[in-house]
C-alpha cells in the first residue's frame, strides 16, 4: 500500500528557532542575575517595569525578586502562546514534538535559574545551600503549555 509523503511542519530548523528563543531568554533575562554581586542589576520585567539592585549579595530582596515576583513566567507564557498559535495547523505528531521541545526549554530556563540561585547564595559558597525547588514552576508552565496547545488559553496571564 502506498503512503502519501507528508513533510513535517516541525522541521530541524523549527527546533533550532525554538532553542534560540530560550537561549535569548536565558541570556537576556537570567544571565545578568549571575553578575549582580559585582555589577549590580538593572533588568526589565515583561511588563516593562525595572528591577534594579546595586551590587549586593544574592539574599533577601534580590532572591525574592527572582523567585517570588512572577518574574520569568510571563516570558515563558508568551513563548507558549506564540508557539501554540503557530502550531494550530500542525499534525498531532508535530504538536507532540513541539511540546517536547518547549518543555525542554522551560526546564532549561528553570534549571538555569536554580543554578544561578545556588551559586550566588552565601557569597559563592553554594555547597552549604540546598538548591531551590523548581518543580512547582515547571509543573505550572507544563500545565500552561498544555492549555495553550489545547487552545484553551486566550490571553496573557
Amino acid at each position: 500500500m502506498a503512503t502519501l509523503f507528508s513533510p513535517s511542519a516541525f522541521t530541524p530548523a523549527e527546533r533550532e528557532r525554538l532553542r534560540g528563543r530560550f537561549f535569548s531568554l536565558i541570556w537576556d533575562q537570567l544571565r545578568p542575575w549571575a553578575y549582580m554581586d559585582t555589577d549590580g542589576l538593572e533588568i526589565r520585567r515583561f511588563d516593562g517595569t525595572t528591577i534594579a539592585f546595586e551590587p549586593c549579595m544574592f539574599d533577601g530582596a534580590p532572591r525574592q525578586a527572582l523567585w517570588d515576583s512572577n518574574y520569568i513566567e510571563p516570558f515563558l507564557e508568551e513563548i507558549c502562546r506564540d508557539e501554540a498559535a503557530r502550531a494550530r495547523a500542525f499534525s498531532r505528531a508535530d504538536r507532540t514534538s513541539l511540546r517536547e521541545v518547549l518543555l525542554a526549554g522551560i526546564k532549561r530556563v528553570y534549571l538555569t535559574m536554580q543554578e544561578i540561585d545556588w551559586h550566588m547564595q552565601g557569597d559563592g559558597v553554594a555547597e552549604h545551600y540546598d538548591k531551590h525547588d523548581v518543580e512547582p514552576g515547571i509543573a505550572y508552565m507544563t500545565a500552561y503549555l498544555d492549555h495553550c496547545l489545547a487552545g484553551t488559553v486566550a490571553s496573557a496571564a
